[in-house]
């Protein structure tokens, strides 16, 4: 038998439901029996969680304006997550079915201003997938500009921690 959550993947309608229920909960605020991490649950998080369900779904556009939203909501808090969403911004703008490069190398610009400040094997990651993402489109000028920017940083060690 498959746990829940694994039952419903893929679903769009079972999805929208489970997101309107968190924000529910959210939307009731705080109770005593919340796990610790909870705390660090923003509404960041929750509309950043939003956006890679709807990038599962296949819901590009959505989740790319989802998780422009997250790093709108985290404003200057929580560098790691706020570049890991701006990953995904990068990553939906050229995954959508009529692509937009051009977005799509504009995040992924931001994104590489998170370097050196944040160190972490999951943002190098996100940059390799950025990079695999926009590859397709290495024609359009702005896309080209950040591949090589996006070379010369991570073959300098602008990236590495």
């Amino acid at each position: 038998m498959q746990p829940p959550g694994l039952r419903h993947l893929g679903d769009p309608s079972a999805t929208d439901q489970a997101i309107v229920r968190a924000h529910d909960l959210y939307a009731k605020g705080p109770s005593d029996n919340d796990p610790g991490w909870l705390e660090f649950f923003a509404p960041g998080e929750l509309v950043g969680l939003e956006s890679l369900a709807r990038a599962d779904l296949g819901q590009h556009e959505r989740a790319a304006s989802g998780a422009e939203q997250a790093v709108l909501l985290h404003g200057k808090a929580f560098a790691r997550n706020r570049a890991l969403y701006t990953a995904d911004i990068a990553i939906q703008h050229s995954a959508r079915e009529r692509p937009e490069p051009e977005a799509a190398a504009e995040a992924a610009g931001r994104l590489l201003q998170f370097l050196p400040e944040v160190r972490s094997d999951r943002l190098l990651r996100s940059l390799h997938s950025v990079a695999g993402a926009l590859q397709r489109h290495n024609r359009v000028p702005a896309v080209a500009s950040w591949i090589e920017e996006y070379r010369t940083t991570t073959a300098t060690g602008g990236g590495r921690p």
